[in-house]
């Protein structure tokens, strides 16, 4: 039961005794409980909502507007239909069913929806929606006082047979749908920008975004983060969009994540989730998957609770993908442990890597770095100028794992050529600790090469992104800039202190060659 504070205590009393009552099973509702349902929602200007099961037992009744009404149903999964319906009145208004009403149908799997129009403390007209997969069946009883001689139980059966064939025709893998969210706390943050490289970033866990929240707030709402008028907008949009998900650019403490679950009824995760379950995606080699491994402990460790309390409720998916524990104290030692290992496996593999470099040294080639923003290009250039096949998408983080090949410059001139990850704004300093050693390629590299997508509007900002993980790594190697995909901008006014190429056609890498030639062996 579901009732607003301010309704009367004797409207409370008469809708719980309507609960605790039975009826016919072979009758949609029973005339008198339909007709005591209006007269209380003319009465009160509510809704009043009725969930009904197939024995004719009313299994829960809720007051309220549009937006706060909430019903308790136990629906089992395996169940095209769950048994129940719902019969809810229209107050002064039509009775046309509305997208949310039909969202509610779909999300609860009822055997059908009904709404019932009030005119004068009476049932008026109805109209009811039966979900059949790709559409909806719609039956209008022009006199809801007569709703029991339509047929409606009847046809049950037949929509959900209906049902069930379209569920046998689709695809079974469950469809990702996200609302994002971004709270802004600095006014000079560019929200629009941010929350567009999100949705690439869903896009590329083959996530669908299906709108998107923002807010400005001095400081964040101290039990959800954002306000509380939002919570409630974002759990309509849940209801209207059938939203599985609900990611925030901004990263949550394990409570924030908590509360705002348990409010939305939906996974919640933020940005820095969102990017390490990528990686745990992309990674191939056994490095790659240490350092995925590694980042995803260190970051889960402080949010323990939050997956605890999660994770039985929403399974696995986006996420998920992470370490996952029954006990919190018995875990946070397995968890430290586990960090210990991977770090010092990694170690090891840190070693290796030195050693390796020393070898290369001695060969007295020179190497390069290939960096910048992900999917700047720096895995289509490697490729044209070690002519080799490294894996190449138009997504973020489409490689992840760390590539050196040797390049013929000519006369003869050869060099050692690293394509590194890729860098994106707000990497979880968790990425940037378990890749360490890889990204140490850059630091000791005889020449940097920083990748640049000029077409993008927001290059200078993927600049400054770039420039500053270099900072922080201590790099001290010269950079050259590099800006691809010229092609895209005819009038592109030029530096001549940088080179403009687009490595999908070929443009400007002789150019490329020539000033990697005069920095290294001249």
């Amino acid at each position: 039961m579901n009732f607003p504070d301010k309704l009367k205590k004797s409207i409370k009393e008469k809708l719980i005794d309507i609960q605790n009552s039975n009826f016919d099973k072979s009758l949609v509702i029973e005339d008198s409980i339909l007709n005591e349902i209006c007269k209380i929602s003319d009465e009160t200007k509510y809704e009043i909502s009725v969930v009904i099961d197939r024995k004719g037992h009313i299994v829960d009744i809720a007051c309220g507007d549009k937006s706060s009404i909430s019903l308790t149903l136990d629906i089992e999964n395996d169940k095209a239909y769950s048994g129940y319906r719902v019969i809810h009145t229209h107050p002064n208004s039509t009775c046309k069913l509305s997208e949310m009403d039909l969202s509610f149908l779909r999300n609860n799997k009822l055997d059908f929806i009904c709404a019932v129009s009030v005119k004068n403390g009476q049932p008026y007209d109805a109209q009811i929606a039966y979900n059949i997969g790709d559409d909806y069946l719609f039956v209008n009883c022009h006199d809801a006082r007569y709703i029991n001689k339509y047929g409606l139980l009847e046809k049950v059966s037949e929509c959900e047979k209906k049902y069930k064939d379209y569920l046998k025709t689709k695809n079974q893998i469950p469809l990702q749908k996200a609302i994002l969210v971004k709270v802004s706390i600095k006014q000079k943050e560019n929200i629009e920008r941010d929350l567009e490289e999100l949705e690439s970033l869903a896009k590329t866990a083959d996530i669908v975004t299906v709108d998107k929240v923002s807010q400005f707030r001095v400081k964040p709402d101290t039990t959800y983060f954002i306000g509380r008028g939002k919570i409630d907008l974002i759990k309509e949009m849940i209801q209207l969009y059938e939203a599985n998900i609900v990611i925030f650019d901004n990263e949550l403490s394990g409570s924030k994540l908590s509360n705002i679950s348990n409010a939305l009824g939906v996974r919640v995760i933020d940005r820095s989730m969102l990017i390490l379950d990528i990686f745990a995606s992309r990674a191939r080699t056994n490095e790659g998957k240490l350092q995925v491994e590694l980042a995803q402990l260190k970051y889960s460790l402080p949010r323990l609770g939050s997956y605890l309390e999660t994770s039985g409720r929403f399974g696995g998916g986006v996420g998920m993908r992470g370490p996952g524990e029954t006990k919190l104290e018995l875990n946070r030692r397995i968890v430290e442990q586990n960090i210990q290992k991977k770090s010092e496996e990694l170690e090891k593999l840190k070693l290796q890597r030195s050693l390796n470099r020393q070898k290369r040294l001695k060969n007295n080639k020179p190497t390069v770095s290939i960096v910048g923003y992900t999917n700047s290009g720096k895995s289509t250039l490697l490729n044209i100028l070690a002519k080799t096949d490294v894996y190449v998408k138009n997504e973020l983080f489409a490689t992840l794992d760390t590539t050196t090949r040797n390049v013929w410059l000519g006369e003869n001139k050869e060099i050692l050529c690293t394509d590194t990850v890729g860098f994106i704004n707000n990497l979880p300093h968790e990425f940037i600790e378990a890749f360490a050693s890889t990204l140490e390629e850059s630091v000791y590299s005889d020449l940097i090469l920083h990748v640049v997508d000029i077409s993008d509007p927001n290059y200078n900002n993927h600049i400054e992104v770039t420039n500053k993980v270099l900072h922080n790594l201590k790099c001290s190697s010269p950079v050259l800039m590099v800006y691809n995909k010229c092609d895209k901008l005819p009038n592109l006014v030029k530096d001549k202190n940088c080179i403009y190429i687009s490595a999908l056609k070929g443009i400007g890498i002789e150019q490329l060659k020539n000033k990697i030639k005069d920095i290294l062996f001249c």
